[in-house]
């Protein structure tokens, strides 16, 4: 099962930095070397999920996991169902309220589109290809796609509000860690797991928007729905 983890993982890493340095702006003036600061938080929480991962000391996965079950042996919730999601609506809900974002709604959706494929389609490829067991005994346990999604949204938060006021991504990280936090509670993830879907749904982010061309235009508009329990993605043009 490690033998599967480490080339793929590593390749995925490479993917994302290979990237930073295909692009050489978003916004003009913009430095390659920004975008490699912006990969040292995603890239660093990889790092070190694969040691907690791999650790044969007394702080690994298994202690964690150990630890929480005996320290919280009946914990049980499902907030983290809903927490992953909560970030969203402040991604375009703020702009309703006259707290203007830095991208516009039809490129802001396209970003969100670009970032959610490459977060569902890292994370599923993972999960198919490792099918580590889950703490509580069932499959596809990494890496944790509750807390991709969390922290995927949390990076757009950053990104579109953070020049508004600190306290947006602040509020942001702090939800999405929970999601992490709690995904170990109910003993659903190893700590591992969440840590590398953190680090996946901030790349994921990141790189959708260090390779947005920003052509989308105000005849275009393209909004993600959810009605009667199911997502999907709205689309019109005005000719």
């Amino acid at each position: 099962m490690i033998k599967k983890i480490i080339p793929l993982v590593l390749i995925c890493v490479c993917v994302a930095l290979k990237a930073t340095a295909q692009v050489d702006t978003v916004y003009k003036g913009q430095p390659v070397s920004t975008y490699l600061k912006q990969s040292i938080a995603p890239v660093s929480l990889i790092g070190f999920g694969m040691y907690m991962k791999l650790s044969k000391t007394g702080f690994n996965d298994l202690s964690v996991k150990n630890k929480v079950v005996s320290t919280y042996p009946n914990f049980h919730t499902s907030v983290d169902d809903y927490l992953r999601f909560a970030s969203v609506p402040f991604i375009y809900g703020l702009d309703w309220i006259g707290v203007k974002a830095k991208t516009d709604i039809n490129n802001r959706t396209a970003i969100f589109i670009k970032a959610e494929i490459m977060m569902f389609a890292s994370v599923t490829l993972l999960k198919n290809y490792t099918n580590v067991v889950r703490p509580d005994g069932t499959a596809k346990s990494f890496p944790s796609g509750h807390t991709a999604q969390a922290f995927l949204g949390a990076v757009m938060i950053q990104r579109e509000y953070g020049q508004k006021s600190i306290w947006y991504p602040i509020a942001a990280y702090t939800v999405a860690t929970s999601v992490g936090v709690l995904r170990v509670l109910n003993n659903r993830h190893y700590t591992s797991d969440v840590l590398v879907g953190a680090g996946i749904g901030m790349l994921s982010a990141h790189i959708a928007y260090w390779t947005h061309q920003y052509k989308w235009n105000k005849n275009v508009v393209v909004m993600p729905t959810y009605a009667n329990r199911s997502a999907g993605v709205y689309f019109a043009m005005t000719f």
